[in-house]
């Protein structure tokens, strides 16, 4: 609802609108948005409009210094907007608000230029992105062709012709869906044409006609190969911080047609008179909400400043916050906006497979080197750390049974080089990083990113996650966290747009079969005449043990000399076996830590004495649980009597279990079982069992009788006398005065 005021007819503007703090700051001049009334102009020199509102952070009401605004209707609802525009702003502060709320950023959308969006993955017509159809130069085509690029992703396409009219670009898109290109290839074709219409223009000494700025060395270095590979003709040039200047100087000295690069050595360059920018026809900014990440927002500006009017700016960026948005405003001409990633919250590319595990601390590193040997066994893998000092720690344990390195600030720019190129061409496959790499790696091929703690914000995660899945491969990205972190894990598909699949720590079944699938490509990259070496050998073994040495060798060459430790399937610790009670007969209320402590006492003590977690499974139509024992008391049990209503089996996958949360409130503690009140468990026994944690671990057990052989239905000698008359409750039945095995019903 808008409506005019006029400066005598502003009386109630806010009425309905809250019965709160009042807000208010004396304005002229500009547009002001409230985030809570009505859409109003207001003409007169001074008003008041109550509404809740913040000043600095902090609830306040300053009156305005003139009469009260009055609008002739009231307020449908407290979602709809005032905006007010006056005649004379003071110098206080908008309502008070700080910079980036929603009302801000609704009105800076509301003077965006034109917006095309573009929907990567459907496509009209396929030969409108095939490059030969595009009117490039052929020795460009041809270059593309050897590098395997027959057609483009469809951000590059609807860049391409605008950018090769000259027009100013802003291009929204995910990360891996081919942005360099998109930019690349258009600065190419114009640079080209230019040479063929004017060929002194390649002097030597020449100032670059394009300048590509880049938040991070590696993004630098990637853009630069873009360019090299797709056009050998043209002089590119990357410059970084990390190295010599003075060989960059040379190379510019001898003229460049490209010139890619951080801005903090940009700015080097330029103070040293090595680099001039008079020339640059073409500016891109890519990444450009890593600028601001990276704290590179007044070098940019800066470099910006120093370039001629007259040029063509492309802007290409996945996130648009504020600085972005004003950056566009100042320095681009009615820019046209490409965007591939619309209102959604998603800003992943398509392909990546989005897996979260759960795994306690102590067990990280164990189930880190499964998860990469069943998930990225055949391909290159990224293990993102937060610390320096995990990088080294994790690629240490990893180097002792797959080829990993580590990459982190601490690392010589040489060296970081040396280990890049090395991960490249496939010499080891597993890179374990800190988010120094997460930006601008031109890793090909990186089937599978872990992360191996949760990043501290969702654009890191992103960002990590996104070197896998580029160019339209599929990837896989796998989140491990503790159970503490499950909400940061859902805060995380709730900002990312995302849904995490759920998965357990790969099985000891899957890890060797895995492990033999990883050993059968290594077997078939030996090179023909090195294995003739060994072939008599492998004859002589084949012909005296069988298939049997084959398969040995497979095993060592696999990392496996011996059966791994059986694992928890709940905390994945090892030497321990998850199995799985169900109770078949309908039981009088929900099966509980205690039920199966109970069940546990009265089929063999030693193993209720030695249990561990105990998780209860989320099944309305099975009523039971899994829980830890140490494996060979698991074994053990397994061959005990036991009632036929009590089936206990071992399990290789788990079920769907309750959550811990709401375990809690079903009476066990914060480990899945029962937390003993006062020491007792909330029994009316004298015995104690209070235990370790209140995990009923005490052997004075009013649950029942052992259970360690003979008749199943007879009693352990000596241990009911000793006891005296039963106190407690029949976990069953719910029931006093008996015992769950003595129980009729």
């Amino acid at each position: 609802m808008a409506a005019m005021l006029g400066a005598t007819s502003v009386t109630s503007l806010v009425r309905g609108v809250s019965s709160g703090a009042a807000l208010s700051s004396s304005f002229t001049g500009d547009k002001v948005r409230v985030s809570a009334g009505v859409a109003c102009a207001v003409p007169c020199k001074s008003v008041q409009i109550v509404a809740e509102a913040l000043r600095d952070g902090v609830g306040a009401s300053a009156p305005w210094d003139a009469q009260r605004a009055s609008a002739e209707s009231a307020l449908a609802s407290l979602s709809t907007e005032i905006s007010a525009v006056a005649t004379e702003f003071a110098p206080t502060s908008l309502f008070g608000l700080t910079e980036g709320l929603e009302s801000d950023e609704e009105y800076e959308d509301s003077e965006e230029g034109e917006i095309i969006r573009v929907d990567n993955e459907s496509v009209d017509d396929e030969d409108e992105l095939a490059v030969a159809n595009l009117g490039i130069p052929l020795a460009v085509v041809e270059a593309l062709a050897k590098r395997g690029i027959e057609k483009l992703f469809p951000i590059q396409r609807a860049v391409l012709d605008p950018a090769m009219q000259g027009r100013d670009l802003i291009g929204r898109a995910k990360t891996g869906t081919g942005k360099t290109l998109a930019f690349g290839i258009p600065i190419i074709h114009n640079i080209i044409k230019s040479f063929e219409a004017d060929r002194t223009l390649r002097r030597s000494g020449r100032s670059p006609r394009a300048l590509v700025l880049a938040p991070t060395r590696e993004l630098a270095k990637q853009v630069e190969r873009e360019f090299m590979e797709s056009a050998p003709m043209l002089s590119t040039i990357c410059v970084y911080g990390g190295v010599s200047i003075t060989t960059q100087q040379r190379q510019l000295q001898r003229g460049v047609d490209i010139a890619v690069g951080t801005p903090g050595r940009i700015i080097d360059l330029i103070d040293r008179r090595s680099l001039s920018l008079k020339d640059v026809t073409y500016m891109v900014l890519d990444e450009a909400d890593q600028m601001l990440a990276v704290g590179f927002e007044e070098d940019v500006e800066r470099i910006l400043e120093q370039m001629p009017g007259e040029r063509q700016s492309m802007l290409f960026s996945a996130t648009m916050p504020s600085w972005v948005k004003k950056l566009s405003k100042k320095y681009l001409k009615n820019p046209l906006t490409i965007d591939l990633v619309g209102d959604s919250n998603e800003k992943l590319a398509e392909g990546i497979k989005m897996l979260a595990v759960s795994i306690p601390p102590s067990a990280k590193r164990t189930v880190l080197s499964d998860l990469i040997t069943v998930y990225g066994s055949v391909g290159k893998t990224i293990v993102f750390t937060q610390t320096k000092r995990d990088a080294d720690d994790v690629a240490s344990v990893l180097g002792r049974t797959l080829g990993c390195e580590a990459l982190h600030g601490d690392i010589t720019q040489s060296q970081r080089e040396r280990t890049l190129a090395a991960f490249r061409e496939g010499r080891f496959s597993v890179l374990v990083a800190t988010d120094v790499a997460a930006r601008g790696l031109d890793i090909p091929n990186v089937d599978l990113v872990v992360h191996y703690e949760i990043p501290n914000d969702p654009e890191t995660f992103v960002h990590r996650s996104g070197r896998t899945g580029r160019a339209g491969k599929d990837g896989t990205a796998i989140l491990m966290y503790s159970e503490n972190q499950r909400r940061t894990m859902r805060n995380i598909e709730v900002d990312v747009g995302c849904k995490f699949e759920r998965i357990g720590a790969p099985q000891m079944e899957e890890v060797l079969h895995a492990s033999s699938s990883a050993a059968k490509a290594v077997i078939q990259r030996v090179h023909p005449e090195v294995s003739k070496v060994f072939l008599s050998t492998a004859e002589s073994l084949l012909e005296k043990e069988g298939p049997a040495a084959f398969a040995a060798a497979l095993a060592h060459l696999s990392g496996f000399s011996q059966l791994p430790a059986p694992r928890s399937l709940i905390t994945h610790e090892e030497g321990l076996m998850t199995l799985r009670m169900i109770r078949t007969e309908e039981l009088p209320r929900a099966v509980s830590a205690r039920m199966v402590m109970g069940v546990l006492a009265d089929i063999w003590q030693v193993a209720a004495d030695n249990v561990g977690k105990i998780r209860i499974i989320d099944d309305p139509k099975v009523q039971g649980a899994v829980f830890d024992l140490p494996a060979e008391i698991a074994k053990e049990l397994l061959t005990k009597p036991r009632r036929e209503e009590d089936v206990i089996e071992s399990i290789k996958k788990v079920p769907k279990l309750v959550d811990p949360e709401a375990e809690r409130g079903r009476g066990s503690d914060m480990y899945g079982r029962f937390g003993s009140r006062g020491g007792s468990g909330g029994m009316r026994s004298s015995s104690s069992r209070g235990g370790r944690g209140g995990s009923f671990r005490g052997r004075d057990s009013g649950w029942g009788s052992d259970r360690s052989g003979g008749d199943y239905g007879r009693e352990r000698s000596g241990r009911r006398e000793s006891r005296g008359a039963f106190s407690g409750v029949c976990f069953l039945c719910n029931q006093p005065g008996h015992r769950a095995a003595d129980c009729k019903g």
